[in-house]
């Protein structure tokens, strides 16, 4: 019994001594202001150090970009004539096979709605050329015109 007694006072002794403690309090730390840096004159020209010597490059791709698109407008335009030459000597699958050639190519819309229209006109030729043909191969082994 007086180990449990002993043991209950130390413990009792220790748990007084840890909620008394120190009375001495810390104050809270000020709170610290932190100042950006402000900008100076070098730092505000920065900038434009580094456009400037990019503008020129810039504008070339500017124009190379728009120099391939002339070029691809004009081979585009280009097929699009030859086209229509073929259509014009009757020669449909050949202008066909030349229209296909456009299909890879970004057509304006103008270039578009021409080969739209080709491609009906050389399909209605087509049908009409099948049409007339199987009308005078029937009307030959019929024994019609002659």
């Amino acid at each position: 019994m007086k180990i449990q007694f002993l043991i209950a006072a130390i413990t009792l002794s220790a748990a007084a001594i840890s909620l008394s403690g120190c009375k001495k309090e810390e104050a809270a730390p000020a709170p610290t202001t932190v100042e950006a840096p402000k900008p100076n004159d070098t730092m505000a020209n920065e900038p434009a150090k580094v456009v400037e010597p990019a503008q020129p490059a810039a504008k070339e791709v500017v124009d190379q970009a728009t120099s391939q698109a002339d070029a691809a407008t004009a081979q585009s335009q280009s097929l699009i004539d030859k086209a229509k030459s073929y259509v014009a000597d009757q020669k449909y699958q050949d202008a066909l096979t030349t229209l296909s050639q456009l299909s890879a190519s970004k057509l304006t819309a103008d270039q578009q709605k021409l080969v739209d229209g080709l491609k009906a006109q050389i399909q209605s030729a087509i049908a009409k050329a099948s049409t007339g043909d199987a009308a005078s191969a029937l009307g030959g082994a019929l024994g019609g015109k002659k």
